[in-house]
C-alpha cells in the first residue's frame, strides 16, 4: 500500500462551468433533470487535506477549476506547503488580469489547457469556448515560466490538423499532448459525425460494449 504522504489527490473543486461539451457528465445530469452536485472547495476545507497528500490535481469531471473563487488561494497554499499541483482547464471565460493573478499565485503549478484542435476550431467540441483567448492565456503562463501542456483530443474536425498543431506547438515551445478517446466505445455514437475516421484515435476498452460492426 502506498503511504498517504506519497499519494496525490485528484479533485473536482467546483460545480460550475460555462462550457457545454456534448459528452460531459454535466449534460447527463441536466437531461435527467438533476442538480449538478458539488460546490466550491474552500481554503478551510482544503487545509484539512493538504497535509495528507504530496500533491493535488485540480481536474474537474463536472466542473472547471477556474470557476472556484478561491483558486488563487488554494494554489498559494500548495506552494507554501511544498505540495505539487496541476490545474486542468478548458474554459476561457476569465479576463487576462484574473489569469495573471492565478499564475502568479503559484509559479510551480503545472497547467493543462484543453484546446481540441487549432485554437480557432476548438469550440466545435468545447461549446462556448474561445479557443484563441485560451491559447493566448496558455502562452501567458508559458512566458511566466510555468509548465504548460496543450491537450488536444482528436475528433473528425481536427484529425487532419495535427501536423499544423505540432508546428504551432514547436513555434511556441509548448508540450502538445495528442489524445485518443474512448467515447466511441458507445455503440450509440458509431455514426457520430465527431468520430475520427482514423481508428487509431479510438480507445477500445474490452469491458465496454463494442456490439455491431464498425463502419
Amino acid at each position: 500500500m502506498i503511504p498517504t504522504w506519497q499519494r496525490t489527490c485528484t479533485m473536482d473543486i467546483s460545480d460550475k462551468c460555462t462550457l457545454e461539451c456534448p459528452t460531459c457528465l454535466r449534460q447527463g445530469y441536466r437531461k435527467r433533470g438533476e442538480v449538478i452536485p458539488g460546490g466550491d472547495l474552500t481554503p478551510e476545507r482544503f487545509e484539512k487535506l493538504i497535509h495528507y497528500f504530496k500533491g493535488f490535481s485540480f481536474c474537474g469531471q463536472i466542473s472547471d477549476p477556474i470557476f472556484n473563487p478561491h483558486l488563487a488561494e488554494l494554489l498559494k497554499m500548495c506552494k507554501d506547503n511544498h505540495k505539487s499541483v496541476s490545474v486542468h482547464t478548458a474554459a476561457s471565460h476569465r479576463k487576462e488580469k484574473w489569469w495573471n493573478e492565478v499564475f502568479d499565485a503559484n509559479t510551480d503549478a503545472r497547467w493543462m489547457f484543453g484546446i481540441d484542435g487549432l485554437p480557432y476550431e476548438s469550440f466545435l467540441h468545447r461549446k462556448n469556448q474561445d479557443g484563441e483567448h485560451l491559447f493566448n492565456m496558455m502562452l501567458l503562463a508559458k512566458s511566466k515560466g510555468l509548465k504548460v501542456t496543450w491537450q488536444y483530443i482528436v475528433f473528425s474536425y481536427n484529425e487532419n490538423h495535427i501536423e499544423e498543431a505540432t508546428e504551432l506547438a514547436l513555434k511556441h515551445d509548448l508540450v502538445l499532448r495528442i489524445m485518443a478517446s474512448a467515447r466511441w466505445n458507445d455503440t450509440r455514437r458509431r455514426r457520430d459525425p465527431m468520430r475520427p475516421k482514423n481508428k487509431k484515435w479510438w480507445i477500445v476498452r474490452p469491458w465496454e460494449s463494442r456490439e455491431g460492426k464498425d463502419d
